[in-house]
């Protein structure tokens, strides 16, 4: 066996080569994401709000999230056009 393969991640192969490290696969986005949300909901849980950065995150988190279940604000008329009789 080399003395540098196990320091620089490579595996000898049986032709006497050396073989690249494994490189893992990426984790699922929607994995991660389901992870961080029960970590941050686990958190609030536990301390409440106590304001610390993890709260911060958490608020935010939720605000986005609840965004959609708001009302939506009026949209504002605008002034100034003129409105034109219709034609019968």
């Amino acid at each position: 066996m080399l003395p540098d393969a196990e320091f620089d991640g490579t595996t000898p192969t049986p032709s006497g080569g050396l073989r690249p490290p494994r490189v893992p696969e990426p984790a699922d986005e929607n994995d991660v994401m389901r992870e961080q949300l029960e970590y941050l909901i686990g958190h609030v849980t536990e301390r409440g709000i106590c304001g610390c950065a993890e709260c911060q995150r958490y608020l935010r988190v939720r605000s986005v999230l609840l965004e959609i279940f708001s009302e939506p604000e009026p949209r504002p008329v605008r002034q100034g056009i003129a409105t034109l009789p219709m034609a019968a």
